[in-house]
Protein backbone atom coordinates (compact mmCIF):
# COMPACT_ATOMS: atom_id res chain seq x y z
CA UNK A 1 0.00 0.00 0.00
CA UNK A 2 1.24 3.44 -0.91
CA UNK A 3 1.86 6.29 1.49
CA UNK A 4 -0.70 9.02 0.77
CA UNK A 5 -0.72 12.58 2.13
CA UNK A 6 -3.49 15.09 1.48
CA UNK A 7 -3.11 18.82 2.04
CA UNK A 8 -5.22 21.69 0.64
CA UNK A 9 -6.15 20.17 -2.72
CA UNK A 10 -2.73 18.59 -3.24
CA UNK A 11 -2.40 14.87 -2.77
CA UNK A 12 1.00 13.18 -2.64
CA UNK A 13 1.37 9.46 -3.25
CA UNK A 14 4.56 7.49 -2.69
CA UNK A 15 4.09 3.98 -4.07
CA UNK A 16 7.45 2.79 -2.69
CA UNK A 17 7.49 -0.06 -5.22
CA UNK A 18 8.39 -0.49 -8.86
CA UNK A 19 5.50 0.58 -11.07
CA UNK A 20 5.31 -2.53 -13.22
CA UNK A 21 2.53 -4.77 -14.53
CA UNK A 22 2.32 -6.87 -11.37
CA UNK A 23 1.83 -3.79 -9.16
CA UNK A 24 -0.56 -1.92 -11.47
CA UNK A 25 -3.89 -3.45 -10.33
CA UNK A 26 -3.40 -2.27 -6.73
CA UNK A 27 -1.93 1.07 -7.75
CA UNK A 28 -4.75 1.65 -10.23
CA UNK A 29 -7.32 1.45 -7.41
CA UNK A 30 -5.37 4.05 -5.43
CA UNK A 31 -4.97 6.38 -8.40
CA UNK A 32 -8.68 6.16 -9.26
CA UNK A 33 -9.55 7.25 -5.73
CA UNK A 34 -7.03 10.09 -5.78
CA UNK A 35 -8.04 11.51 -9.15
CA UNK A 36 -11.83 11.35 -8.69
CA UNK A 37 -12.13 13.80 -5.80
CA UNK A 38 -11.58 17.52 -5.39
CA UNK A 39 -7.82 17.24 -5.70
CA UNK A 40 -6.29 19.90 -7.92
CA UNK A 41 -2.75 18.56 -8.01
CA UNK A 42 -1.29 15.07 -7.79
CA UNK A 43 2.33 14.65 -6.70
CA UNK A 44 3.87 11.24 -7.34
CA UNK A 45 6.93 10.66 -5.17
CA UNK A 46 9.09 8.03 -6.84
CA UNK A 47 11.56 7.59 -3.99
CA UNK A 48 11.69 3.83 -3.55
CA UNK A 49 10.73 3.23 -7.19
CA UNK A 50 13.57 1.91 -9.31
CA UNK A 51 11.68 0.81 -12.41
CA UNK A 52 8.62 1.70 -14.47
CA UNK A 53 7.53 -0.54 -17.36
CA UNK A 54 5.05 0.15 -20.16
CA UNK A 55 2.10 -0.83 -17.97
CA UNK A 56 3.31 1.59 -15.31
CA UNK A 57 3.66 4.39 -17.84
CA UNK A 58 0.13 3.67 -19.01
CA UNK A 59 -1.10 3.88 -15.43
CA UNK A 60 0.58 7.24 -14.87
CA UNK A 61 -0.81 8.63 -18.13
CA UNK A 62 -4.28 7.38 -17.19
CA UNK A 63 -4.00 9.05 -13.77
CA UNK A 64 -2.98 12.32 -15.41
CA UNK A 65 -5.88 12.15 -17.86
CA UNK A 66 -8.37 11.33 -15.08
CA UNK A 67 -7.15 14.24 -12.96
CA UNK A 68 -7.42 16.62 -15.92
CA UNK A 69 -10.94 15.41 -16.75
CA UNK A 70 -11.95 15.97 -13.09
CA UNK A 71 -10.76 19.58 -13.30
CA UNK A 72 -7.31 19.09 -11.78
CA UNK A 73 -4.32 21.13 -12.82
CA UNK A 74 -1.12 19.16 -12.73
CA UNK A 75 0.67 15.90 -12.05
CA UNK A 76 4.16 16.41 -10.66
CA UNK A 77 6.76 13.64 -10.50
CA UNK A 78 9.33 14.07 -7.71
CA UNK A 79 12.37 12.10 -6.55
CA UNK A 80 12.67 10.13 -9.79
CA UNK A 81 15.96 8.36 -10.43
CA UNK A 82 18.13 9.49 -13.33
CA UNK A 83 17.03 6.43 -15.33
CA UNK A 84 13.34 7.16 -14.80
CA UNK A 85 13.84 10.84 -15.66
CA UNK A 86 15.59 9.76 -18.86
CA UNK A 87 12.70 7.40 -19.68
CA UNK A 88 10.22 10.28 -19.29
CA UNK A 89 12.32 12.46 -21.59
CA UNK A 90 12.81 9.78 -24.25
CA UNK A 91 9.07 9.05 -24.25
CA UNK A 92 8.41 12.84 -24.29
CA UNK A 93 6.32 12.50 -21.16
CA UNK A 94 8.17 15.44 -19.66
CA UNK A 95 5.78 17.51 -21.82
CA UNK A 96 2.81 16.15 -19.85
CA UNK A 97 4.22 15.77 -16.35
CA UNK A 98 6.20 18.24 -14.26
CA UNK A 99 9.50 16.56 -13.32
CA UNK A 100 11.07 17.91 -10.16
CA UNK A 101 14.22 16.64 -8.52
Amino acid sequence: MSHIDRKEGVVTIRPGVDIVASACPNLKKEFIELTSGDNKKLVIDLSGTEMIDSSGLGLLISARNSLTEAGGDEVEIINASADIRQLFMVMRLDNHFTLTE
